[in-house]
């Protein structure tokens, strides 16, 4: 079983996947963008939601280094461009403002549609963006194939589920929790999500230079 699964990754990928989803940044949009829904909607809202980030996020561990060979880009390459992405995705999540411009145009958008707002934008982008889908990329590619579907399958199973269960619960959990207590975990999450994409840079650069560098690496004059 232990060939099967990598407990390491499997937290570590955890931890970014949740940080980067976080379940309470969302709660106060979808509590706005569903106001006029009854409770049976509301939870259908909620199930589609975390039924399209599951299957979004999957479809990225099976199916995103492939689409990253197709285009000839390797993967240190976009470990690089992703932890771009994922720190500038921090920066905003730390910034004083309730929410950033781009989601603030995703939730205009669905309230101009008033339709399907579930999947685009509470899944897309405003769940499951750019991040995430770099994230899960890069975990897939430190994996073998069985590996990356049992690893990272479960911690996006379970984050997943986090999610859904945020969004069900939206209600009590925005009375208990409040809005500022949303903002601290919101700052919090984006120091983690800040940290693993600088992790992301400097292992993406130092593979990039052996890969395409190999005398430098090695110090060779």
């Amino acid at each position: 079983m232990t060939e099967l699964f990598d407990q390491a990754v499997f937290l570590k990928f955890l931890a970014a996947v949740l940080a980067i989803f976080n379940p309470l940044y969302n709660i106060p949009i979808f509590l706005s963008m569903t106001k006029n829904c009854s409770a049976a909607e509301r939870r259908h809202v909620a199930i589609v939601v975390a039924i399209s980030v599951t299957i979004i996020a999957l479809a990225a561990v099976l199916t995103g280094e492939r689409i990253l060979g197709i285009f000839g880009i390797d993967v240190p390459s976009f470990r690089i461009a992703g932890g771009i992405i994922i720190f500038g995705i921090g920066m905003s999540m730390l910034k004083a403002e309730d929410r950033t411009p781009g989601d603030q145009a995703a939730v205009a958008d669905g309230h101009q549609r008033k339709l399907n707002f579930a999947v685009v934008p509470l899944a897309i982008p405003l769940t499951i963006g750019p991040g995430t889908i770099a994230i899960t990329i890069v975990f897939s590619h430190q994996l073998s194939d069985g590996k990356e579907i049992l690893t990272l399958g479960a911690a996006i199973l379970i984050a997943c589920a986090i999610v859904g269960l945020g969004l069900l619960f939206a209600d009590q959990i925005s009375r208990l929790v409040g809005e500022t207590m949303i903002n601290v975990v919101t700052r919090i999450m984006a120091i983690l999500l800040m940290a693993v994409a600088v992790e992301m840079v400097l292992t993406g650069t130092f593979h990039a230079i052996d890969a395409h560098y190999p005398a430098l690496s090695k110090g060779d004059g």
